[in-house]
């Protein structure tokens, strides 16, 4: 009988859904019923999730969501589909991913620009391969995984003198690590990592995502809210999710006032520490740019110690002039900005 793909979640028993991501190998809760609802709750997110069943039996299933800036036509030029960790088919089986692959494409070509795969670890030849007779093409993306399997000691001289050193510094500082547990406080960190990311040049998305995040993920243990505290101001934060046996560095800044306490450095290792207490085996620094590239964020991570990985990324475009025309505003923007700071 062949396989039967489902879109969307009308008549999908979310239990069983959780329960098949939760004992994949690859499971992540990117893949969850709770990122789902996360992705609804969003403003300018929108849950798109297929699911394979074989006699009503489910064998996979396939989670992304379409993201967008603005609105009208500033949105629908914007309009991408981002995956990530997915899809997850039961033992890995090729037919059923390239089934989730074909019904994703032929709904994100209706509705994005383009659709891309963030994958959470390097994808073998036969993945690869799949995604290519779908039309998807593979991009080399790096990331820097740290294994925590080890003792404390190992892992703080596992990082560079100058990290060790700037740690030392934030601790004789007096910064005071933490999770924020009110929503308070969920305000605070947010205009935080505004203001990092209007310097970075890249879009934030919606406090609602956030508070999502706060009030869905975080009470089910697949996310963390981390702080760094100074004289009784938030300093820095750090937004992680939990993948089964790893800590996933989702959302990551600090204060331009407390630089000099060195709070990033504090906030990166006592993170690393929480997730070693909790047993978890890795810290993911959830991306470290293109190869061959220069990214001084890749240097700063690299200066924990870890691996480098190549998890790369699968990306299909479906409306080539606006991805054109997209990309042309991007550039112009920075350049725009980076001229009005020179002068």
């Amino acid at each position: 009988m062949a396989n039967e793909i489902r879109y969307g979640t009308k008549g999908m028993d979310v239990d069983i859904w959780r329960k098949f991501v939760r004992e994949h190998p690859a499971g992540n809760v990117f893949q969850s019923p709770e990122m789902y609802e996360v992705f609804e709750k969003a403003k300018n997110y929108r849950p798109m999730f297929f699911s394979c069943f074989e006699n009503g039996v489910l064998k996979g299933v396939l989670l992304g969501a379409r993201i967008c800036n603005g609105r009208g036509l500033f949105c629908s030029m914007s309009a991408r589909c981002i995956v990530w960790g997915g899809p997850l088919a039961e033992n890995d089986d090729m037919p059923v991913v390239a089934d989730l692959l074909r019904a994703f494409s032929a709904q994100a070509a209706k509705e994005c620009v383009y659709a891309e795969f963030r994958n959470l670890a390097p994808p073998a030849e036969e993945l690869k391969a799949v995604f290519e007779t779908v039309g998807f093409s593979y991009f080399p993306h790096l990331n820097n995984v740290v294994n925590l399997a080890v003792d404390e000691k190992k892992l703080f001289k596992g990082m560079t003198a100058a990290k060790r050193r700037n740690v030392r510094k934030a601790e004789k500082n007096g910064l005071v690590f933490g999770q924020a547990e009110k929503e308070s406080e969920l305000n605070e960190m947010y205009e935080i990592l505004k203001s990092v990311y209007k310097k970075t040049e890249v879009p934030l998305s919606d406090f609602s995502f956030f508070n999502a995040m706060f009030n869905i993920l975080r009470p089910a243990g697949l996310c963390r809210f981390y702080k760094v505290s100074a004289a009784g101001d938030i300093a820095g934060v750090m937004v992680v999710l939990v993948n089964k046996n790893s800590m996933y560095e989702w959302y990551v800044g600090s204060s331009e006032r407390y630089y000099r306490f060195r709070p990033n450095e504090f906030l990166v290792w006592n993170v690393m520490l929480e997730a070693k207490k909790e047993g978890l085996r890795y810290f993911d620094f959830g991306g470290a740019g293109k190869p061959g590239k220069k990214y001084g964020v890749r240097d700063f991570k690299k200066g924990f110690g870890g691996d480098m990985i190549e998890p790369g990324r699968f990306r299909k475009i479906f409306r080539g002039m606006a991805w054109i025309l997209g990309n042309a505003a991007i550039r112009m923007k920075k350049i725009f900005v980076s001229s009005n700071h020179k002068t």
